[in-house]
């Protein structure tokens, strides 16, 4: 297939081809003209103002040739040592072709990050109620997000395959599954899966690995791009024609791989999806892909990363492509969040991509380094604002779906896309459940905590799984779905293998 398609989760359909050029740019404001010549004409007190004026504007020159890196640090705010449970602390490898940007040394007093506003209108939550985030809480934190994943609420009672959202929507992406199979891997290590039950973890992945090896395909010969949980077929009606969704596939794959680790006796099965046609037609050829994925090695988008780790774990050939990538965003020059001056890259930045590389992946110094800049510049952001940010992808309370980015290849930082647009969104941010879970699973940081605390004022109960989001005046998105409760699931298992 020549011209396979991707949609880097729903921003834009582009040839796979060209996934390399996809960078979000955006034409700056013409700037004005501020200087004009003009014959002024001063009085002797003037003359005396100007003088002293001078005077200072030298005297400050001065102190502008001392080294920046105070300044750069200064309003940087990071959780106190004995606030934390989990402290990586990786440092940035310079790279040849240009600066890296920093991990900034966290030795700063932690802030009065109390929730803003500060709900009063329900009883205090899980987190609320116990402070010190322990693996029991986490236990049960994992517990509450497993919820999702029941027949009836997140699966279907029939067919054993997942909804994205929960029953108001029945189609689910090879992203979805690639969730689902991980949220049962994390279930089962953490022992959430009643071994004996219709089930278990056996009966559940049995459904997946099924499905994918009778799966109907386009006439390409790749997946649909929405298939219908409570048939199995495909969904016509929201499916892009003859395409391959490049980013879901890579997302599965991840999925796939972490299952053989897991459990190598399904090695076979899985190789016989991903590789063979069986001599019958019905599987993709997934190695025709290969030359795209190749050439995202001169991408700077952290969905680039995820997607060419996802088909490295089927072609070793591809496997210089993740680091290449990484390396790109690491030699990108440096922007300075307009909030605490944290250091970030100028290359495509958000949480999920981010965060399902850190906790499903291999948790390289380098994932680990732009993860905690993420997470510096977001507590930054609240130390100025009093605003929080946990920048994602999702549903919005009135936006539909958007895409967050902590900062993109032209520089501009906390910016809001909506999906398909590529045009700036004026809104409030939503604060995504599965990112402030991530941080505080890795940082245990009070403004981690107190974030996540004001989302448990402002959502529903997780009795049927977590929910999507809310922003800071309150206006919530209480829709339960894949994403949030695997990422929510990944930070809880993540935090209790972590914890001293």
């Amino acid at each position: 297939m020549t011209n396979a398609l991707v949609d880097f989760k729903k921003i834009c359909s582009l040839p796979l081809v060209w996934l390399v050029s996809l960078e979000v740019s955006f034409e700056a404001e013409p700037k004005k003209d501020f200087l004009r010549l003009n014959h002024w004409q001063f009085s002797r007190k003037a003359k005396c103002l100007i003088v002293v004026a001078i005077i200072a504007v030298l005297l400050i020159s001065v102190f502008a040739f001392l080294p920046k890196e105070s300044a750069i640090k200064a309003n940087i705010v990071s959780q106190s040592s004995e606030n934390s449970t989990a402290t990586p602390s990786p440092t940035a490898t310079p790279q040849s072709q240009g600066p890296s940007f920093s991990n900034p040394t966290l030795n700063f007093t932690e802030v009065d990050a109390s929730p803003t506003p500060t709900p009063t209108f329900k009883s205090p939550g899980l987190i609320q109620s116990d402070t010190t985030m322990n693996n029991t809480v986490w236990m049960k934190v994992a517990a509450d997000a497993w919820a999702y994943y029941q027949p009836g609420v997140g699966i279907n009672a029939k067919t054993g395959l997942p909804y994205a959202s929960g029953t108001s929507f029945t189609g689910f992406t090879d992203w979805d599954l690639g969730s689902y199979i991980q949220a049962t891997i994390d279930a089962q290590k953490l022992g959430l899966i009643d071994n004996d039950s219709a089930w278990n973890f056996s009966a559940r992945i049995n459904d997946v690995l099924t499905f994918l090896e009778n799966r109907t395909l386009n006439a390409e010969g790749y997946p649909y791009e929405f298939y219908n949980a409570t048939t199995g077929i495909n969904e016509t009606a929201t499916s892009s024609p003859e395409t391959v969704d490049g980013t879901d596939t890579g997302r599965l794959f991840i999925a796939l791989n972490n299952l053989i680790n897991y459990d190598s006796s399904l090695k076979q099965t899985i190789d016989n999806i991903v590789y063979n046609d069986n001599g019958n037609g019905n599987r993709s050829n997934y190695a025709a892909l290969m030359p795209s994925i190749e050439s995202l090695a001169s991408s700077t988008n952290i969905y680039a990363y995820l997607i060419a780790s996802g088909f490295a774990s089927f072609f070793p050939s591809l496997s210089n492509v993740p680091p290449a990538i990484l390396n790109n965003i690491f030699s990108a020059n440096i922007t300075y969040s307009p909030y605490g001056n944290v250091s970030l890259p100028d290359a495509s930045i958000t949480g999920d991509p981010l965060l399902f590389s850190v906790f499903e992946l291999n948790n390289s110094p380098q994932l680990m380094a732009l993860s905690r800049e993420v997470y510096l510049a977001s507590e930054a952001y609240y130390t100025a604002t009093r605003q929080y940010v946990a920048f994602g992808e999702g549903n919005s309370p009135s936006n539909g779906y958007v895409y967050e980015w902590v900062v993109l290849p032209n520089g501009d930082t906390w910016t809001i896309t909506g999906s398909g647009s590529g045009a700036y969104l004026k809104m409030d941010p939503v604060i995504f459940n599965k990112v402030a879970f991530s941080f505080l699973a890795l940082y245990n940081s009070t403004y981690a905590r107190n974030m996540v605390v004001y989302l448990e004022q402002v959502l529903p109960a997780p009795t049927k799984g977590y929910s999507l989001g809310a922003d800071n005046n309150g206006n919530s998105v209480s829709s339960v779905g894949s994403d949030t409760n695997c990422l929510i699931l990944d930070a809880a298992l993540y935090a209790i293998q972590n914890n001293p």
